[in-house]
């Protein structure tokens, strides 16, 4: 009886919600260490070739550090060599030199909208389809 009683009553509750919108954050307590703070990780994926011909080449990438990365990431970030594969929206696999950008950083509204805009001027200035974002929590002492 207790269990019909408490699914009618969630029922109840996302009845009354049914006009909200909500935002699902999934909560991930890491248990960080006095010495830490809680933090986020973001790795991001560039992939350099451009589509129609060509690579992005070691210049253009240290005006892209200059122009975006580094103000996006004042705190700072390091730059790994990396050779990717993914797939295209065509549906082939395609190998390219790519770099990897790992930033850590505090949860905050700025800090995203400044990791989105890298995005978006990496994707623009260079063509690309897409840049991969992976972002986790993480326990940093700076």
């Amino acid at each position: 009886m207790k269990s019909r009683i408490r699914r009618i009553g969630l029922a109840a509750a996302l009845a009354l919600l049914g006009g909200c919108q909500l935002d699902w954050v999934r909560e991930h307590p890491l248990g960080c260490r006095a010495d830490e703070q809680l933090a986020v990780r973001d790795a991001l994926y560039f992939g350099r070739s451009i589509p129609g011909g060509g690579e992005v080449d070691d210049a253009a990438w240290q005006a892209f550090e200059a122009s975006t990365l580094l103000p996006a990431f004042p705190r700072g970030y390091t730059v790994l060599d990396a050779a990717g594969r993914w797939r295209g929206e065509d549906g082939r696999t395609i190998g390219e030199a790519s770099r990897v950008v790992i930033a850590v950083h505090a949860d905050d509204r700025d800090t995203d909208a400044a990791v989105r805009d890298v995005i978006a001027r990496y994707r623009t200035q260079f063509r690309q389809e897409s840049v991969l974002r992976e972002r986790t929590a993480a326990c940093a002492s700076f």
